[in-house]
C-alpha cells in the first residue's frame, strides 16, 4: 500500500515453498483499537484459516492498526470489517490480502497472486465484508436479507404459491426491488477479484451452508447460496407460476455464467486451450467487473484457469505497465488460438495501446464462442517487436453518410426519434434488401416496432399512459409467461413493466454508439460507444474472424476503429443478438466463402 512509508513489520516467506502469512484478529470491544499479529503457515487442505473477501476502497485515505506492535495503515472499509468480524473472547484467524501480503514488495506480489486461487479454495471458509448498514438501516438490510433467506428456500411449486399468496404480488415486486437497490450500494459485486474468490470454493458448499461463503453486512450474514438460489429463481425456471422480474443486478448474470463455465469450458483442458480459455473468459468478465489496477483485469482470471502452464514471460509481474500486460495477452491468445474475434474489444479509445489490441473492459454484443466456425482460417501474424498485427481482409465497402448519436439519457427522446427518420429515409433500400433492418430476434422486433410503429418524436415521454398505448405495438407474445395464472396482475401492469425494460434496454444498446450508412446502401452501427466513423472509412470482415470492422487508413497499414454491426443482404441484421448462434451455419459461411473466392484478400497491418 502507497501509504505506507515506515519499515514493514512482514518478516520474508519462503519462496520456494506454500508459505503465506495470516493474521490473529485480537479480541476486543467493538470500536477499540484494532490490534493484529502475522504467523506464517503452510498453505495445506483443512487450513485453519478464513479469507476475507472485500473492497479496499480509496487507498489514500487509511487509518492505523497495530500490526505486530506497530502502527500499519489500512483502508476504512477494512477498519470497518475488522471491527465487525472481531470477538469480544478469543482471537479470530483471517487472511487478508493487504494485511498478509507485503504491498512495498513487488516480487512477493508477484508470487501471491498465483497462490490467491488455493488461498480461497482451502480456507475454511470465506467472509464476504459488503461494508456497513449506510445509506440503510440495520433494520432494512435485515429484512433483504429475510427476503431471500424466505425465497431461498422455495424448493418446489406448492411452496411457490403459498410464499406468493402469503405476501402478493406487489410485496414480491418491492422485496425484489429492494434487494436490487441493496446490491447497487455494494461495490463489491462489481469487483474483479470475486470471481476467483468465490468460485473456485468447494461446489459441495451450494448444499452445505456451514462451508458456503457469506455475505456480511455489519453483524448481519447471509449464506451467498441463497442469493445465487434466488438468483436463479427468476431466472433459470420459466414455470407458469412465476413472474418474471428483472435480474437481480448484471454482475450476478455475469457470474452465473462462471459458475457453469467453470465446471465445462474453463476447465475442460482436455478440449480447449489456455489461449483459447484466456479467449473465453477476459470479454465475459471485465466490462462487467471493475478493478483500480488495470493490470489485474488479466491477473484476476488466473485462478479461474488453472493457469499453471502460463510462459514465463506471462507469469504476473507488477513491475510492468497494464499496456506492456495487455499487448503481450493479446499476442499469446492471437498466436496461439487464432481466435480473431477478441479484435472486437480494440482500443481505439486507450491510447497507450496499438488498436487491435482489446481492451477488455469494452462490452460486446457477441461474445466469444469457443468452437464457432469463423469466416476462413486466420493467417494472422503479430510483428515481433508486438507493435501492429498482420491480417487478410476483403472491403466490404466504405462507408458514405455518418448518423447520428444516442448522447446521453436526456436527449433520447430526440436521438431515438433522429434514428428513426434514419431508418425511414433508408427504407427503400431496406425493401430491396430484405426484411426490416431490427431483424428476426424477439427482441430486434420490439425494438423495430418501438422506433417505427411508435413515433415518439410525437408523445410526452412523461405522460400518464403514454407506456400503454406504446404497448399495443407489442405482440401479446411478448406478455404470455410473465403473466401467472389468475393472478392479481393486470395486463396494463405487466405492458408497462415490459417496456420499461425493453426501453432501457434498447437506450442502453444504443447510447453513446453511432449510426452510419455504406456505399452500398448498408446501415450499421458501431458496437462500441464513443467511436464514430469518418466518411471514407473502411468496411471490411476479416479473415478468421466472424465480425466485420471499420478500418482507417494509417502509414503504411490502417488503424482499427471498431467493430460493427451491419444488415447483409437482408437476412442478418442489426442488433440481432442471437446472431452469435448462427456463426457455424451453411448460409452465413457460404455468404463470406463466396466473397473469399470472388474477391482475393489483402494482406493489411494494424497498428
Amino acid at each position: 500500500m502507497e501509504a505506507f512509508k515506515g519499515v514493514s513489520p512482514h518478516r520474508p516467506l519462503n519462496k520456494n515453498g506454500k508459505e503465506i502469512r495470516i493474521v490473529r484478529l485480537m479480541p476486543n470491544k467493538f470500536s477499540e483499537p484494532v490490534e493484529c499479529e502475522l504467523e506464517h503457515v503452510v498453505l495445506e487442505h483443512e487450513a485453519d484459516y478464513e479469507a476475507v473477501s472485500y473492497c479496499w476502497g480509496d487507498p489514500s485515505i487509511t487509518e492505523p492498526i497495530l500490526l505486530d506492535g506497530k502502527p500499519y495503515p489500512i483502508t476504512l472499509n477494512l477498519l470497518d470489517g475488522l471491527n465487525y468480524l472481531r470477538r469480544e473472547d478469543s482471537p479470530r484467524r483471517l487472511w487478508v490480502d493487504s494485511l498478509c501480503i507485503n504491498q512495498t514488495d513487488i516480487a512477493e506480489r508477484n508470487r501471491e497472486v498465483l497462490k490467491m486461487r488455493d488461498i480461497y479454495k482451502l480456507a475454511r471458509s470465506v467472509l464476504i465484508w459488503l461494508g456497513d448498514y449506510r445509506p440503510f438501516t440495520r433494520l432494512h438490510v435485515k429484512q433483504v436479507f429475510d427476503y431471500v433467506t424466505t425465497l431461498a428456500g422455495c424448493c418446489s411449486e406448492e411452496q411457490d404459491m403459498a410464499l406468493i399468496r402469503s405476501i402478493g404480488y406487489d410485496e414480491l415486486w418491492h422485496m425484489h426491488s429492494q434487494l436490487q437497490e441493496f446490491i447497487q450500494t455494494r461495490e463489491w459485486f462489481r469487483r474483479m477479484w470475486i470471481l476467483q474468490e468465490v468460485s473456485v470454493r468447494p461446489k459441495p458448499y451450494m448444499k452445505n451452508v456451514a462451508v458456503a461463503p457469506h455475505l456480511i453486512c455489519g453483524n448481519l450474514a447471509l449464506p451467498f447460496s441463497y442469493l445465487r438460489a434466488v438468483d436463479e429463481y427468476w431466472v433459470t425456471n420459466t414455470k407458469d407460476h412465476r413472474v418474471a422480474l428483472p435480474p437481480i443486478c448484471p454482475s450476478l448474470d455475469r457470474m452465473r455464467a462462471i459458475w457453469y463455465g467453470h465446471q465445462s469450458i474453463v476447465l475442460d483442458e482436455e478440449h480447449s486451450t489456455l489461449s483459447q480459455r484466456f479467449a473465453w473468459i477476459l470479454p465475459l468478465v471485465a466490462a462487467r467487473f471493475h478493478s483500480t489496477d488495470q493490470r489485474d483485469i488479466v491477473y484476476a482470471t488466473l485462478g479461474l484457469l488453472n493457469a499453471d502452464t502460463l510462459p514465463p514471460e506471462l507469469l504476473p509481474d507488477y513491475g510492468k505497465s497494464a499496456a506492456e500486460i495487455l499487448t503481450e495477452y493479446a499476442s499469446f491468445i492471437i498466436t496461439n488460438s487464432r481466435i480473431l474475434a477478441i479484435l472486437q474489444y480494440n482500443s481505439m479509445l486507450t491510447k497507450e495501446l496499438p488498436t487491435w489490441v482489446p481492451d477488455w473492459r469494452h462490452d460486446s454484443w457477441w461474445p466469444i464462442i469457443l468452437g464457432a466456425e469463423p469466416y476462413g482460417r486466420a493467417h494472422a501474424r503479430v510483428l515481433k517487436d508486438i507493435s501492429a498485427l498482420e491480417v487478410d481482409i476483403v472491403v466490404l465497402t466504405e462507408v458514405s453518410r455518418v448518423g447520428p448519436r444516442l448522447e446521453n439519457h436526456d436527449s433520447a427522446e430526440n436521438s431515438i426519434s433522429a434514428w428513426s427518420s434514419f431508418f425511414v429515409d433508408a427504407e427503400e433500400t431496406l425493401a430491396n434488401n430484405g426484411p426490416p433492418v431490427w431483424g428476426y430476434s424477439s427482441f430486434g422486433k420490439a425494438l423495430w416496432q418501438l422506433l417505427l410503429a411508435f413515433d415518439l418524436s410525437r408523445q410526452d415521454l412523461h405522460e400518464p399512459g403514454w407506456h400503454l398505448s406504446a404497448a399495443e405495438h407489442v405482440p401479446p407474445v411478448f406478455f404470455r409467461e410473465r403473466s401467472p395464472p389468475d393472478g392479481p396482475m393486470s395486463e396494463q401492469r405487466l405492458q408497462g413493466c415490459f417496456l420499461a425494460e425493453t426501453l432501457a434496454a434498447l437506450e442502453a444498446t444504443i447510447l453513446e454508439k453511432h449510426l452510419f450508412r455504406g456505399m452500398d446502401g448498408s446501415i450499421s452501427i458501431m458496437c462500441q460507444p464513443n467511436v464514430g466513423p469518418n466518411e471514407g472509412d473502411i468496411i471490411c470482415t476479416i479473415k478468421g474472424s466472424y465480425a466485420d470492422f471499420v478500418l482507417r487508413k494509417h502509414l503504411d497499414g490502417c488503424r482499427m476503429i471498431g467493430r460493427c454491426e451491419r444488415n447483409k443482404r437482408g437476412d442478418l441484421a442489426i442488433g440481432d443478438t442471437g446472431l452469435h448462434r448462427w456463426a457455424g451455419t451453411t448460409g452465413l459461411n457460404s455468404f463470406y466463402e463466396e466473397l473469399w473466392t470472388t474477391n482475393p484478400g489483402r494482406r493489411i497491418r494494424i497498428y
